[in-house]
């Protein structure tokens, strides 16, 4: 699969807020790290479970989750914009190799990643 591809299953797996789009494209070394967040995840089962919680705990709120993939030519890539309630102020960069999702990096949509 392309990244771009890639790019649409994330956005897939955020708008219907089900893990099985995206799990059988995660690599099980997965590493998951977040603007928001110190601690960098590691593996595909505690990424999944993580998703899992978070996905729940948004169907409890009722905000509904928007996200799309935009091309950010700062870095030549697609990344999934992702918003919830009509502001997509947050987007997932993908890193992969040979068709699985290796590393996705949670950040402000306006700060562009590093290659």
């Amino acid at each position: 699969m392309t990244q771009k591809e890639l790019a649409e299953v994330v956005a897939k797996t955020w708008n219907t807020l089900d893990v099985k789009h995206i799990e059988p494209y995660l690599s099980d070394d997965y590493i998951y790290d977040s603007f928001w967040v110190l601690e960098t995840m590691k593996g595909k089962e505690n990424y999944i479970d993580y998703l899992k919680g978070k996905f729940d705990a948004i169907k409890k709120t009722g905000s509904k989750v928007d996200a799309g993939i935009v091309f950010q030519s700062k870095i030549d890539e697609y990344v999934v914009a992702i918003g919830q309630d009509g502001i997509r102020d947050a987007a997932l960069q993908i890193w992969a190799k040979g068709g699985k999702i290796t590393h996705m990096w949670m950040r402000p949509i306006d700060l562009v990643g590093l290659k």
